[in-house]
This record gives structure tokens, C-alpha cells and sequence, in this order.
């Protein structure tokens, strides 16, 4: 009789843990997007210059944040991995959206 009580208990808690991962799923979209709002109307700024904190601003935490969102979204069986490939696919994206933040050294003439 406990089991079931317990189960039922469980059960009952599933929607409400699924709408809470949406929750977060959505601000995380939504800090994504403010993020990149704020990446495109800041000016182009030499990235050696930067602080640590607005280096990672400006050049991973965009897309890093997106991949998470991605992440927690989709729950793959091998998290590492498909952030990677994520991070690896998406980077290439933003090499050829603007060349001048690519790290130096790692743009095609």
C-alpha cells in the first residue's frame, strides 16, 4: 500500500518538475537572446584589451549559454560530447559571421 501511495506521489510530481525544466529552458533562451542583443550593439572592441569577464562576455558565453540551453533541452545519454560538438559547430558559425573576434592565428586569408 506504501509503494503505491509513493508512486503515485511520484507521479504526481512529474508535470510539475517537466514545467519548472521549461521555466528555466525559457529564460535561458531569453538570456541568450539578451546576450547577443547586447554583443551587437556594443562596438567592436579589441579583444586583447578586455577583462577576463568581458572577453567571456563578448566571446564564449553567448554561444555557451545557447549550448546549454540546447543541452538541457534535448538531455542526450553523453552530455560532454554533444556540448562539444555544439560549441565546435556553432563556433564555426560565428567565425564566418565576423571574422574579426576569431581567436588570432585561426582565420583563412
Amino acid at each position: 500500500m506504501a509503494d503505491a501511495e509513493m508512486t503515485d506521489a511520484a507521479n504526481a510530481a512529474a508535470p510539475a518538475a517537466e514545467a519548472k525544466v521549461e521555466v528555466m529552458d525559457a529564460a535561458m533562451q531569453q538570456t541568450v537572446a539578451a546576450e547577443r542583443a547586447s554583443q551587437s550593439a556594443k562596438s567592436k572592441v579589441n579583444l586583447q584589451s578586455l577583462p577576463i569577464r568581458g572577453y567571456l562576455d563578448q566571446t564564449v558565453v553567448p554561444v555557451l549559454l545557447e549550448g546549454m540551453a540546447q543541452l538541457a533541452k534535448e538531455r542526450p545519454p553523453n552530455p560532454i560530447e554533444y556540448l562539444a560538438a555544439f560549441l565546435l559547430k556553432n563556433a564555426e558559425t560565428e567565425k564566418s559571421a565576423s571574422p574579426a573576434t576569431a581567436a588570432p592565428g585561426t582565420q583563412s586569408a
